[in-house]
């Protein structure tokens, strides 16, 4: 199992925008069957950072994701609203550890 945490900032204006196609894009992610988790999340404090939280069953399943459609499209669409590149790291959960716990 994998899991990445993707920070993004978003420029000001878009953010209701860029909410939109992060559901779009969450709604195909969580059919795909290496996705156990997808949740996008808003900081409380600086709405314009926005956080994706993603379990993948594993390397395979996350390198998939990237060739789905929906995916593409979201990162087509997005890229031009953020305030700068988006920042990934990759983590192995220690618990919990089992799939069926996601």
């Amino acid at each position: 199992m994998i899991v990445r945490v993707i920070n993004i900032h978003v420029k000001h204006g878009f953010d209701g925008e860029f909410i939109k196609a992060c559901r779009e894009n969450r709604a195909g992610s969580i059919r795909e069957p290496g996705i156990l988790r997808f949740d996008v999340l808003q900081d409380s404090g600086d709405s314009l950072h926005f956080v994706l939280y993603e379990v993948y069953k594993d390397e395979s399943a996350a390198v998939e994701h990237k060739s789905t459609s929906h995916y593409k499209k979201w990162r087509d669409i997005v890229e031009p609203w953020m305030a700068k590149p988006r920042e990934s790291t990759s983590c192995i959960p220690i618990a919990p550890a089992e799939d069926s716990a996601w």
